[in-house]
């Protein structure tokens, strides 16, 4: 479900409608602009960078816009660098925070609050990683990678692996995912295939992917072993052998070209001076939480070791429920990170990081301690396309 914000800067102006000035150059000379990425409209034919320049002591980081007309402005200071997706739409954000996780929608041409899931072929299933960090009861802050699952097909969204080790995923088929990865429990690298559809993780080999060529069904890797050769792993008949030459590994595992466009901007053309272009945000939620009659619409909610996850801030927001800080001391656990009381009318729940979930500084509570809020009936659904 998609709801337009009215956001307090006046970003209004639909995309399709961009119009800007030419910028006034400044008396000092300016630095040359760095290209990151582009993209261009096929319908507006507007063309939008990520790039980067460093004027004077400061160095300054936007997305800029060329119009039709060739006149460029530049998208608001909170927007200052997109990449391609494997969707199409531009990543504008991290995804770490659901709440704070920002695309720009090649489609409708606007800039968009979701989270971007990379689908698989057949588009049942979308993955994405988060990041969040968690005290340990030894007293450091250890730093999880959690990836989170989604399925189209009923909008419920999971986290099926979490790890403090290196992990990357990419899909090889309809929806299969092509792992690697430290593996704790074998204590070593480890390349593998996991079936979303059925939950089966399936190990190929111990050791290290470095690259890989998906259309003709080859993997290009190393041992777990001192000499490090490159070896070349078929995927179709399971079948492994040594690399011949450096020839033959760059025959079969060409280096992507440069995603860096070389591109011609008006001499002397400082980003401080571009015109600003308001944008419009919508919203876009992945679930509706029901309470006793009351609708909330939320980023996301999701399953971790089978407990379901609700975020704490639309809820409250929404419900006029009041969060208090507590004295960590309250918990009886040193090493706890974090204690809240929340509080909804004469009802109470305090959460602590045994009875609640918290990821990149949003706090997530379960079911248990909805019904201690005094709610009876929670039903959450899933919106789905």
């Amino acid at each position: 479900m998609r709801k337009a914000l009215h956001h307090s800067l006046r970003m209004v102006l639909s995309a399709s409608m961009l119009m800007a000035f030419a910028a006034p150059l400044t008396a000092h000379a300016a630095e040359k602009i760095e290209v990151y990425d582009s993209y261009t409209s096929k319908s507006s034919n507007v063309q939008l960078y990520s790039v980067s320049q460093l004027d004077g002591n400061q160095f300054i980081n936007a997305v800029i816009a060329r119009q039709p007309d060739g006149t460029y402005s530049k998208w608001p200071e909170a927007f200052q660098h997109f990449r391609k997706s494997d969707s199409g739409n531009l990543q504008l954000t991290g995804m770490d925070d659901p709440e704070q996780a920002y695309v720009y929608d090649t489609q409708s041409q606007s800039i968009m609050r979701k989270s971007e899931y990379t689908l698989s072929p057949d588009g049942r299933w979308g993955v994405l990683e988060r990041s969040r960090y968690e005290r340990q009861p030894e007293g450091y802050i250890a730093k999880f990678n959690d990836q989170y699952l989604r399925n189209t097909v009923t909008g419920k969204v999971s986290v099926y692996y979490s790890t403090q080790q290196y992990y990357n995923a990419r899909w090889i088929n309809q929806h299969t995912l092509l792992e690697s990865g430290y593996n704790e429990a074998a204590r070593q690298n480890v390349i593998s295939t996991y079936d979303p559809s059925t939950g089966k993780r399936q190990e190929l080999l111990k050791g290290t992917l470095n690259n890989w060529n998906l259309t003709k069904g080859l993997l290009q890797y190393v041992k777990n072993e001192p000499k490090r050769l490159p070896w070349i792993y078929n995927l179709k008949d399971g079948s492994s052998r040594l690399v011949k030459d450096t020839r033959e590994l760059e025959a079969l595992f060409p280096a992507p070209p440069s995603s860096r466009p070389e591109v011609t901007f008006p001499k002397g053309m400082l980003l401080n001076d571009l015109p600003v272009t308001e944008m419009p945000i919508t919203l876009a939620y992945e679930h509706n939480l029901n309470l006793d009659g009351k609708s909330v619409d939320v980023s996301t909610v999701f399953t971790k070791g089978g407990q379901e996850w609700i975020p704490v801030k639309p809820l409250a927001a929404a419900l006029g429920w009041k969060i208090e800080v507590m004295n960590l001391s309250a918990t009886g656990d040193p090493s706890a990170a974090y204690i809240y009381k929340v509080t909804n009318g004469s009802n109470h729940a305090v959460l602590t990081p045994v009875n609640s979930f918290n990821s990149a500084s949003r706090l997530y509570i379960a079911p248990a301690q909805l019904k201690e809020l005094g709610y009876k009936s929670i039903k959450v659904t899933p919106y789905v396309k």
